[in-house]
């Protein structure tokens, strides 16, 4: 049995990814536990970690001395980045029972782009009468204003999915882009585009703050790690009102979910302003998850909704919900689907099972009618 050793952690953590961790985590009285294709296995051959070794290992692994900064009692967690030789880590530390315990989760080296995302339009083509995703996602890229979401749950891929984006800008634009993060995940050279990365905690203070102090930067383009509250939201509606195209994410697995949590961040009385407010400055919606396959890997699906001013005005509407729902049925060349026929698709196409097509549903009742419709031949 391998005890591990804090001067050792960097060569651990390469093993346990090359063994296709998406995550890592440590806790008192347990071998490292990895997350495979979704589920947790712990890696036996380790030695259980005492809370002294997770102590040891959070100072070895940590680039400043944050792992010195944390309460003896009370809540506590926090996030950053780390690397080892052939890795880079996002870092999640939090307390359990007044103990430490951390959860790495490994990011690629290489910045990624649209052909690194996988998307199920790479694997079996779009869908009749649709455009390409790729095409969905250059085409909200291409708005000089506005705001464009990537939304999922936690562990779904939005963050590799902003970096494609940003890469791409990276690589067809002459912009002035810079990145609000918490923490900085990947790292961009600048080419075309010139590229400033600020993390919060460590460069700035809070997102809010610091999209306000990015506009006095003559960005063209601003990401915002993640849209958490309305002080946020106003300050990214502002930006994207007055020339500037933002970059967010949110853990939302629907289009809709998405519009119906950012008006429900505000009170009562002012959620008929920001519906406006959204219908005017929202260019595209792209809500991703991630489906587990038959062959044991998972596969990313996406929902998406680009406005044009029909979808705008079905969004100030009263019964927008479903309005917009009806709307992402309809196939057209700009990309817009639904979540539940990209499910349908993969199921279809024998990548994943009826049980997981079930489990990732938005809408199951409907969703089971449809797996068991005979299908239409090309």
């Amino acid at each position: 049995m391998i005890r591990i050793e804090p001067d050792h952690i960097p060569t651990i953590l390469d093993d346990l990814t090359a063994q296709g961790a998406s995550d890592i985590q440590f806790r008192t009285n347990q071998p490292p536990l990895i997350c495979l294709h979704g589920l947790w296995k712990p890696m036996s051959e380790y030695a259980p970690l005492t809370a002294t070794d997770i102590e040891a290992i959070h100072a070895k692994i940590c680039r400043d001395d944050r792992w010195q900064n944390f309460p003896e009692h009370g809540p506590w967690d926090a996030d950053y980045r780390t690397s080892s030789q052939k890795n880079n880590f996002r870092v999640s530390a939090g307390k359990e029972q007044g103990r430490l315990y951390l959860v790495l989760r490994p990011l690629p080296r290489e910045t990624p782009t649209f052909e690194h995302l996988k998307t199920l339009d790479d694997l079996i083509g779009a869908p009749d009468r649709s455009s390409h995703i790729q095409g969905a996602f250059i085409r909200a890229l291409s708005a000089k204003r506005g705001l464009v979401l990537v939304t999922g749950a936690t562990g779904s891929g939005k963050s590799t999915t902003l970096a494609a984006c940003v890469e791409y800008l990276n690589l067809h634009h002459h912009y002035n882009i810079i990145t609000i993060e918490d923490p900085t995940e990947f790292t961009f050279r600048s080419k075309k585009s010139q590229v400033i990365q600020r993390e919060t905690g460590v460069d700035t203070g809070s997102f809010s703050s610091a999209l306000r102090a990015a506009l006095r930067q003559k960005p063209n383009v601003i990401l915002v790690g993640e849209m958490r509250d309305a002080e946020t939201m106003e300050a990214a509606f502002r930006a994207a009102s007055t020339g500037h195209l933002v970059l967010s994410t949110m853990h939302n697995n629907e289009v809709v979910q998405v519009i119906e949590r950012i008006t429900n961040e505000f009170p009562p009385e002012q959620q008929n302003r920001v519906k406006f407010q959204l219908s005017e400055v929202l260019v595209g919606v792209f809500a991703q998850q991630l489906l587990p396959t038959l062959t044991g890997g998972r596969q990313v699906v996406h929902e998406v909704m680009l406005l044009d001013q029909p979808t705008r005005a079905l969004l100030r509407g009263e019964d927008y919900q479903q309005a917009l729902r009806d709307a992402l049925r309809v196939k057209n060349d700009v990309g817009n689907r639904l979540m539940d026929e990209e499910i349908l698709r993969c199921y279809q196409e024998q990548l994943i099972s009826e049980d997981v097509a079930m489990e990732f549903a938005i809408n199951p009742m409907q969703l089971e009618k449809d797996l068991h419709k005979p299908q239409v031949s090309r």
